[in-house]
């Protein structure tokens, strides 16, 4: 991966030509620059979180895209289409593809935010090559891009969320070793993508994909409860033993891991739009024991639980 950080971005000449640029797409330019975004050849991929507003026009990229929705709802306009969307919905967005969202409601706790990840097309394929991706993984994400086919889908086992928590903080916080991370994590992400693309494999009987969906939605909502997966596999009539095994076959992850996840999650979001003491967080989350919440809030971010807050809130 030796040059793989080599990726050509322009580095603006003066500031004044910086700010032209900013005037200009916010009064409706509808190709917005790579170098609009990052004006440093140190980070070749940039990553936001966005709060969505009425301010944005429909526009395109000279750079590919791929966003998730962290909160909220509103509408994705991207090519002819209009798209409810909601917190899951992910897309993938190629070159010279016209899109915009909008909050279905601008009040405040009930915004939609959106986690962006945007690279070169230069740098997209050489992450292709970085890595033995599997030929079709890289001709179908290839043809994506080339035939400008945008793409919709779910993450379902909040995979994506981990992904774009993970890419945000390595961007914001600029730790060693920051850039070859956020390639890595975006090589992860375009893995996604693609399966996204392919045939689901054949669904346990007890646990349909309907059915699996609707539990970790319960799961997610509920998740600072006293869960026991021994529970639900008694509500489904099978032995603990094999609900667990289809829940990581399912997820990819345990009963117990995306218990904790849940909650991380959700203390993240808390963190973030409140001004609530840890340990209040902590326990509504589900976590009483404070040092317990900071060492596993710690293994699952890499960062403690006020780092977070300081390195993620508000500029």
């Amino acid at each position: 991966m030796g040059d793989l950080f080599e990726v050509d971005v322009k580095k603006e000449h003066e500031s004044t030509s910086k700010n032209l640029q900013e005037t200009a797409f916010a009064r409706g330019v509808r190709l917005m620059p790579f170098s609009s975004l990052v004006t440093e050849s140190e980070t070749p991929i940039y990553v936001n979180r966005a709060h969505e507003s009425f301010d944005l026009l429909m526009h395109s990229h000279d750079f590919i895209e791929i966003c998730l929705v962290a909160e909220g709802t509103g509408v994705h306009y991207i090519g002819s289409q209009q798209i409810q969307v909601a917190r899951g919905d992910m897309f993938f967005i190629p070159i010279g593809v016209s899109h915009v969202f909008r909050p279905q409601s601008t009040t405040k706790g009930r915004t939609l935010i959106i986690y962006n990840c945007t690279f070169r097309e230069e740098l997209f394929h050489k992450l292709l090559q970085a890595v033995p991706l599997e030929p079709d993984m890289i001709r179908s994400l290839a043809e994506l891009n080339e035939q400008q086919r945008w793409l919709h889908f779910h993450d379902h086992n909040e995979e994506g969320q981990y992904l774009f928590r993970r890419l945000h903080l390595e961007f914001t916080t600029r730790r060693s070793g920051f850039a070859a991370s956020l390639c890595a994590s975006t090589i992860e992400l375009l893995i996604t993508v693609f399966r996204s693309l392919t045939p689901q494999e054949p669904k346990d009987n007890h646990l349909s994909a309907a059915w699996m969906n609707e539990l970790l939605g319960y799961l997610r909502s509920n998740c600072a409860m006293e869960l026991h997966a021994g529970q639900i596999a008694a509500q489904l009539g099978i032995s603990g033993r094999h609900f667990q095994r289809s829940f990581k076959k399912q997820t990819g992850m345990t009963f117990l891991e995306y218990i904790q996840n849940a909650r991380i999650d959700q203390s993240c979001q808390l963190l973030l739009s409140t001004t609530d003491k840890i340990t209040h967080i902590a326990a509504i989350v589900g976590y009483h024991d404070i040092k317990y919440f900071n060492a596993l809030f710690k293994k699952k971010t890499g960062v403690t639980p006020r780092q977070y807050r300081t390195y993620s809130g508000p500029a």
